[in-house]
């Protein structure tokens, strides 16, 4: 299974390279996505001798997710957001009018 990780990951590196692009692996992380009853399995994922980091959650295109795909962490971080813009929307409707 690691090689086959590792392969994928020098496969994605060839083709970001081939379209002269490159990939930072200081800014990438793997997420292990295993059901809430199991164990995670100990994986470690290098590149270049450099170890990919791993992450219990992530944001990707505005969504949270984490390792067991649950909506508690998104839902979390989007009650703290609205929370945050009702009590500004509080603070000055006062000043608004009503038209």
């Amino acid at each position: 299974m690691k090689e086959d990780i590792n392969n994928i990951i020098d496969n994605i590196n060839d083709w970001f390279r081939s379209n002269s692009l490159s990939l930072s692996f200081d800014k990438t992380y793997f997420l292990q996505f295993t059901p809430k009853n199991s164990y995670e399995i100990n994986t470690k994922i290098s590149f270049d001798n450099k170890l990919i980091k791993k992450t219990k959650n992530t944001k990707f295109l505005g969504l949270n997710i984490d390792s067991s795909l649950s909506w508690k962490t998104h839902i979390d971080q989007m009650m703290f957001k609205l929370s945050r813009a009702y009590n500004a929307i509080r603070h000055v409707k006062h000043f608004m009018s009503q038209l």
